[in-house]
């Protein structure tokens, strides 16, 4: 069954799993206003360590569909954090998930205020000052916002997974699908915003 309402966007929300999809994405607004709290409690935690704090992924690209939550990436150093910092973390409400997929050097968190999936969630994911996983995040970001043709893209196999997967009679594993159905997709915008990124420096730097 396909559950949908109305969000601040006027765009439908798709229930996925029990996660809302917003097909217009999610408030940006709402969102900017979770990043920003966050990162005055994460300076409160890190002072001095934390060197850079960006956004990442979807919801950071304004009017792209898809889950609410808000990624964030910081760089810290020294790093990794110390397990008194993690234990500060704790306190904090950010629940330590272990090394990420995407790197090595990834130590990531669950945290926010939002219910898992729902506006107001946080990914959190710390890495090394100067790690190329900031970059090329930051280079997925302003590549699809900058590119129509890679907004588009992206944007369409991200709805038409979540609608596909949201016809499935099984309603455990429609997150899980809907992420497979975009990958592909995903991979390929990534590889063409590094390369963008990498060119436009070389540029920079000699001119």
């Amino acid at each position: 069954m396909v559950t949908t309402s109305t969000d601040e966007n006027e765009g439908g929300v798709i229930m996925l799993s029990g996660y809302p999809f917003y097909l217009r994405g999610a408030d940006p607004k709402a969102l900017a206003e979770v990043a920003d709290k966050n990162r005055v409690l994460l300076e409160s935690i890190f002072s001095s360590q934390m060197k850079s704090f960006n956004r990442m992924g979807s919801s950071t690209i304004d009017g792209l569909a898809g889950t609410p939550v808000c990624d964030i990436v910081v760089e810290l150093s020294p790093w990794p954090m110390t397990d008194e910092t993690k234990g500060k973390m704790a306190i904090a409400g950010y629940e330590y998930k272990g090394v990420g997929s995407h790197t090595s050097q990834d130590e990531w968190f669950f945290g926010g205020e939002g219910k898992p999936g729902h506006l107001g969630r946080v990914v959190l994911h710390t890495v090394p000052e100067g790690s190329e996983f900031v970059r090329d995040m930051n280079a997925f970001v302003e590549y699809v916002k900058t590119h129509p043709n890679a907004f588009q893209r992206y944007n369409d196999v991200k709805v038409k997974g979540a609608v596909c997967m949201s016809k499935k009679s099984m309603e455990d594993g429609k997150l899980l699908g809907y992420k497979r159905e975009k990958a592909e997709v995903c991979d390929k915008i990534k590889e063409e915003a590094i390369d963008w990124w990498t060119k436009r420096e070389t540029k920079t730097k000699d001119t």
